[in-house]
């Protein structure tokens, strides 16, 4: 095998470690176009890039690389199907708000069919799918808002039904960047409250910004995926080679020792048929040539097939790295999934994760008949609050019921935020005779909560709407109806109380 000086010139030999050389110019190559590929993609995969970069650029030692390279190939193997992920969720988002807005039109039967169909298609897979479909359903909120508006029907219920839709679609997004950023100032609009006529035009922008979030998402995972294949592709032709290689000097072996064999019985043939001892001494010193000749050939051939082997380790050991960081990369989206189910500001689970939780409750409830309770819970006055002590306040508010229901139920039960101030719990086993007292010792807790802002108390109380899996139910929306009207029915009586309907 030939190898070159510069090659000789740019390795470093083997550790105690095990590890093999590295060679220099290759790893800041691949360093250069992995800065490239990964921009924009992961800050902190981007800081450990440029770690290993500088490290590598000291000529410090191989047991330092190392542990730089892990770092970076541990961030690599975290990255790859995030996109998949941010579909499947602002899929799940786009077909929770088509349905709300179902509810929303019964008097618009075109309107009503066109939203049906957007719920008929296939889940996105992809971006171009994904965008269609979002297209569509905020043609129909564009279309939906100037008819009610031409019609001075936008009623105050509609359109805080909107602008929580939209909260709620921002919330289970999990864009970077700048896009991250677009969509987290229109929420904070959202919250801060918008006139009608903005409706339309807040809307495109969430549209804008969603497609162009995922377009940059598509486009970097591509690139980013693009260099891993290309430096996969990479070890397979030095694999490859280094088996043609590894060939090649099993057969100069073989070769050499037969021969060494031929040459070796020629040698024996004329010193046996030698007739004096000069001539023998003669033979014997040209088979000394020959034996040591082929000695220095053979270890020739050893030198090039230990630093083959040593190249083979190399590549074996980048294999396994990756087959390890894989490992973690599972482990990494596992968790990457759990985040995209929980709401951002309480850490409580979101509407998603309750639409399937409640799916589930719901199929379990029809197989084993347990009493599964549903209480829909909301923050009495929430916008007085924001109104007068702002949206920290109101944030804090939140975050201090979503800890208290935490706190308050079991490892079997499920608490989710369903939009805006409202909540919704899912207890298990618990019977119809002991709702009440259960329930009203949570809404005295939370009522009890000393809470302070800015030197000011602000009193916190709750109403709730309950009930529970019933036989006449066909599917999950009709319990849940029944807890919300039940809510409804809480706080048009005065608030601050449970209401039963089971």
């Amino acid at each position: 095998m030939q190898i070159s000086q510069d090659t000789h010139s740019a390795t470093r030999p083997s550790n105690a470690n095990g590890y093999t050389k590295i060679n220099t110019a290759m790893l800041l190559a691949f360093i250069n176009r992995l800065l490239g590929a990964t921009r924009g993609i992961d800050n902190e995969l981007n800081i450990a890039v440029r770690k290993l970069k500088a490290t590598l650029e000291r000529s410090t030692s191989d047991d330092e690389l190392i542990t730089q390279i892990k770092q970076v190939e541990r961030q690599v193997m975290l990255q790859p199907n995030i996109l998949s992920d941010t579909l499947k969720i602002a899929d799940s988002a786009v077909s929770q708000a088509a349905t709300s807005l179902i509810n929303l039109l019964q008097h618009d039967p075109k309107l009503t069919a066109e939203l049906q169909l957007v719920l008929a298609e296939p889940k996105a897979t992809a971006v171009a799918v994904l965008q269609t479909k979002v297209q569509s359903l905020f043609c129909i909120y564009h279309s939906a808002i100037k008819n009610l508006t031409e019609t001075n029907n936008i009623s105050a219920t509609v359109h805080k039904k909107i602008c929580d839709d939209l909260q709620r679609l921002i919330n289970e997004l999990d864009f970077t960047g700048r896009f991250g950023s677009n969509l987290n100032k229109i929420r904070q609009r959202l919250l801060d409250g918008i006139g009608g006529h903005e409706l339309v035009n807040t809307c495109l922008q969430i549209i804008n910004n969603i497609i162009e979030g995922a377009r940059e998402e598509r486009m970097a995972s591509k690139t980013f995926l693009h260099s891993i294949v290309e430096e996969l592709n990479n070890i397979a032709y030095k694999f490859d080679n280094s088996l043609i290689d590894s060939n090649h000097i099993n057969k100069k072996q073989i070769d050499l020792l037969d021969n060494l064999k031929e040459r070796i019985d020629i040698l024996e043939l004329d010193i046996s048929t030698c007739d004096n001892l000069a001539e023998t001494k003669l033979h014997v010193q040209h088979g000394l040539k020959i034996i040591s000749s082929s000695i220095q050939q053979q270890q020739q051939l050893l030198q090039e097939k230990l630093l083959l082997e040593q190249q083979i380790q190399a590549v074996q050991s980048q294999l396994e790295l990756l087959k390890k960081e894989t490992l973690l990369h599972t482990q990494r989206l596992e968790a990457q999934q759990h985040k995209l189910y929980l709401d951002s500001l309480t850490q409580v689970y979101n509407r998603t994760a309750l639409d399937e939780r409640f799916k589930l409750e719901f199929k379990r409830w029809q197989r084993y008949k347990t009493n599964t309770t549903i209480a829909m819970i909301d923050i009495d006055h929430f916008k007085n609050i924001n109104d007068s002590f702002g949206h920290i306040a109101g944030d804090k508010a939140l975050k201090i019921v979503a800890r208290a229901l935490q706190k308050s139920i079991k490892d079997s039960d499920f608490i989710a935020r369903f939009g805006g101030e409202e909540f919704v719990l899912l207890l298990a086993d618990v019977a119809p005779s002991e709702i009440q007292v259960m329930l009203d010792k949570l809404r005295n807790t939370i009522k009890n909560i000393p809470f302070r802002f800015k030197g000011k108390q602000i009193s916190i109380t709750i109403s709730i709407g309950v009930t529970q899996f019933s036989l006449d139910d066909n599917e999950t929306v009709d319990p849940l109806e029944r807890a919300d009207n039940a809510l409804y029915e809480a706080k048009s009586s005065g608030r601050d109380k449970v209401i039963i309907r089971l």
